[in-house]
Parts: C-alpha cells; structure tokens; sequence
C-alpha cells in the first residue's frame, strides 16, 4: 500500500477528534462509575443468555465470555478513531493507546473503586478491541482511497471517450 493510500483526510480527522471527545466522556463514566454498571441488570442479562442457550448458544458462552466480548467491543472504538486520526500506516497507535487507557482505566478501578474489579482479562480483550478498530479504520481507509481512485479513473476514461468521438467528428 502506498503512502497516499493509508492517509487520513481531514474531514475524516475533524469526525475523529469529534468522536473522540464524545468516546472519551462515555469510557470515564463507565469505567469509573462507582458500581459496576451491569449490576441491576445481571438478573436479566442471566435470563437472556440461559435462553439463547435454550436455542443452541453454547453453554461456554456466559457471563464472563458475554463481559469480554463486550470489552471488546467497548474499545474498538479507540483503535478506529486513532488511526483516522493519525493515518494507517501507524495503526500500531490505536492498540498502544487502547492497551494504555485499559491499564489506567484497571488501575484506576483497583485503587480508587473498591467495588469494582480491576483483572487482566479486562485489559487483553479491550486491547484486542483497539486492534480490531486500528484494522477496521486501515480497511477504511483503504476503501475510501481505493473508491476515490476508481472514480477518478471512470472520469478520465469517460472524458478521453468524448475526446475521441469529438476528433472523429
């Protein structure tokens, strides 16, 4: 891939730092909420999944398989705004990001929320969350420019046609 081919626009950095500060307000107030923000619905989210069981999930996904998926899920985000942020060819950003804001967010839950629970598991699935994003914001980035290209080729092959019909006229 070229260089081109992997840089971010400027309308797609405005969207990032906008999304960015939305995304940011949301993660603070998850992650440091005083409770676990699932706590009134486990009863529930436990009827769901003993259901979708019932119609052939397998049994290892549970709870705690449903929590990671979620923290996945949850920091996705962070690798896609990073990268339309400083552009593909350092996607690598997004999960160091991702992989930093995980452990300052499991670090601030262990010594400042006593009912919460900081854990590894917390960290590998938002990381691997920011790693999805960074690889959907590259392939985002790389169909847009590919798009783009594909235009812009339409164009000029349309216009040598009105040339050649124009010369033979």
């Amino acid at each position: 891939m070229t260089r081109a081919t992997l840089r971010a626009s400027w309308a797609s950095r405005t969207i990032a730092v906008a999304a960015l500060a939305l995304y940011g307000v949301a993660v603070a107030l998850i992650a440091f909420w005083p409770t676990p923000v699932d706590r009134g619905a486990r009863p529930m989210i436990d009827r769901m999944l003993w259901r979708l069981h019932e119609r052939g999930l397998p049994e290892a996904f549970d709870y705690n398989a449903l929590e990671f998926t979620a923290n996945i899920a949850f920091f996705a985000p962070v690798g896609l705004i990073v990268v339309l942020l400083v552009g593909g060819r350092r996607w690598w950003l997004g999960v160091v990001v991702g992989l930093l804001g995980s452990v300052t967010v499991e670090l601030g839950q262990h010594f400042f929320l006593p009912s919460r629970f900081a854990t590894v598991d917390d960290v590998i699935a938002n990381t691997l969350g920011a790693l999805i994003g960074s690889i959907v914001g590259v392939a985002a980035l790389w169909f847009r420019r590919s798009s783009r290209l594909t235009r812009r080729r339409a164009r000029r092959q349309e216009r040598r046609s009105r040339e050649r019909i124009d010369a033979s006229v």
